[in-house]
């Protein structure tokens, strides 16, 4: 493997690592000095593999099918096998090569917090799955992003996605709250960064969502709340659904 110095894609690069020879030690840290090794095996399972709350989420998927931050590609890949057209993209060109050497049939290098190369009303379902839902790290970002994907979805679009909620029964993650409401930042917004084999990666922001603080996000943007599937509680993981509203109508 060539590493790109500064410029090298650490979670790419350990995801490949553990593809290639079936073992890899990656850890992630907070910028609250909290430190965890993050088991990447899951994103090379298939669909018996998957939590129930993302089985019963991509049940709903539906005509074309664009995944973004596809990365190995595993969501994608059993979209493919049913039968769906399934476009995956990713920032990462390493992941990109990662996909197609899995099977995907079409996946691009596209970063999804910038304006998407897609036609309007091009896609069906959008897929934001592993958190993807809060990739572009802030409440503002979040929203651009929600209303480019209404641009390129069907008016019957949706959007199935994962996120999870910081739980305010951990003193970590309460005192982690506290610490973004002192700091002005949305609180479930997490700064993290990659630690592995000898390096460490930039500073990025993480957001994670409680369903509530996703209706309110959402609607403004053409978006609704309209299904949840948690498998034991919501600070685990769970998966939503969320339709593209209708216009409002004209008087």
């Amino acid at each position: 493997m060539m590493l790109c110095g500064a410029l090298m894609d650490l979670f790419a690069q350990a995801l490949l690592e553990l593809y290639e020879t079936g073992q890899v030690t990656l850890y992630v840290e907070r910028d609250d000095g909290f430190i965890d090794e993050d088991d990447l095996s899951w994103y090379l399972t298939s669909f018996a593999e998957f939590p129930r709350f993302e089985k019963r989420a991509l049940k709903l998927a539906r005509g074309r099918v664009l995944d973004v931050g596809c990365a190995a590609g595993r969501h994608a890949l059993y979209l493919q096998r049913r039968g769906l057209e399934v476009t995956g993209i990713d920032s990462s060109p390493l992941l990109v090569q990662l996909a197609q050497a899995r099977g995907l049939s079409d996946v691009r290098v596209v970063n999804g917090c910038e304006p998407l190369p897609f036609r309007s009303g091009e896609f069906d379902t959008i897929l934001l799955f592993g958190n993807n839902l809060g990739l572009c790290g802030n409440p503002i970002r979040f929203r651009h992003m929600l209303r480019e994907l209404n641009r390129i979805t069907a008016p019957a679009g949706q959007i199935l996605a994962t996120t999870r909620m910081l739980s305010v029964t951990k003193p970590l993650e309460r005192d982690y709250i506290r610490r973004n409401l002192a700091r002005g930042r949305a609180p479930a917004q997490v700064r993290l960064r990659l630690l592995w084999n000898g390096h460490t990666g930039k500073w990025f922001d993480l957001l994670l969502f409680a369903p509530t603080d996703l209706m309110v996000l959402a609607a403004p943007e053409g978006w609704e709340l309209v299904n949840v599937f948690a498998d034991v509680d919501m600070t685990a993981g769970y998966a939503v659904v969320l339709e593209k509203a209708a216009p409002p109508r004209r008087r």
